[in-house]
């Protein structure tokens, strides 16, 4: 049999305080029983949200930087999302993972139509000879820390709060890709992102910092539909690199907000918008120049 473990569960998008709260618990009961820990993550929320905090593999990057021994990761859909609460515990739980301890949040629920809630699972853990811990949800002022608040947050451009929350900025990532030069023409070059289709990327223009491995830049990024072009539609995040004269290399790079600067505009004319990235520039540089934080 499977060397015994202690389980946390969820869909855990962005890894939140919250969810690190209930993972780092997971880590910690595991260590000091000498057991393994288990992270069990649903890919995305079964309801289809406003966009993701984190895609799947940014949820794994940060889930296994807390030290978790093993990452089960349950495709949304999948069979196993169809167990009754019974057959979740029974053939998954105990059989597959050996669970000696369940940790979770006070309104935590499993199975099919979400009928295991913590009575359910205390009585049958009970009965099992498996512990469950119980964890109160972490609250900012009376507000329930929770992905939906952080989306909520990040959409009104409150950065400050939602990286509060988060424990960290807010970020994408994304390959960089050559499109019809808008920016260069103006006098602005920049690093455009193809970014996972399903992740939040909240509109308007920010201060931020663009990175590329071992590459660290201070920046400003317009995320939005060039409304000035009549390019209504798709959302492109287009970030200009302060202080960088070269090419920016097609690999792998990651936009971290910082501040909200403004709400996407349409211009009466192109030397309109070109003033207005001078100020938008401008601001961003007396941030970085002056060392302000978040």
């Amino acid at each position: 049999m499977n060397k015994k473990s202690i389980v946390t569960i969820g869909t855990f998008d962005g890894v939140h305080k919250g969810h690190r709260l209930l993972i780092g618990k997971t880590v910690s009961l595991a260590g000091k029983s000498k057991l393994k820990s288990i992270v069990i993550s649903l890919e995305k929320p079964v309801k289809k949200v406003k966009g993701l905090l984190t895609t799947c593999d940014e949820k794994l990057e940060e889930i296994k930087a807390l030290g978790v021994d093993e990452i089960i990761l349950i495709n949304v859909p999948s069979e196993i999302l169809t167990y009754t609460a019974d057959k979740f515990f029974d053939e998954f739980l105990l059989n597959e993972l050996n669970i000696s301890e369940i940790v979770c949040g006070s309104d935590f629920a499993f199975g099919k139509d979400r009928k295991g809630d913590t009575g359910w699972l205390k009585k049958k853990a009970k009965n099992n000879n498996v512990k469950v811990s119980i964890v109160k949800y972490l609250k900012n002022s009376s507000k329930q820390i929770s992905s939906s608040y952080i989306r909520t947050l990040l959409e009104k451009g409150d950065l400050k709060n939602a990286a509060k929350l988060l424990g960290r900025p807010y970020s994408f990532s994304g390959i960089p890709f050559k499109d019809k030069g808008f920016g260069k023409k103006l006098g602005f070059p920049t690093v455009n992102l193809k970014v996972n289709s399903d992740k939040l990327i909240p509109k308007g223009v920010y201060i931020s910092i663009i990175t590329q491995k071992d590459k660290i830049y201070p920046s400003v990024t317009s995320i939005g539909s060039r409304l000035t072009f009549n390019r209504g539609g798709k959302i492109v995040p287009e970030t200009h690199v302060l202080n960088f004269d070269g090419i920016w290399k097609k690999t792998l790079t990651k936009v971290i907000l910082l501040k909200k600067i403004r709400d996407e505009k349409k211009f009466k004319n192109v030397q309109a918008l070109k003033v207005q990235i001078s100020k938008d520039i401008a601001k961003s540089s007396k941030f970085f120049k002056f060392g302000k934080t978040v």
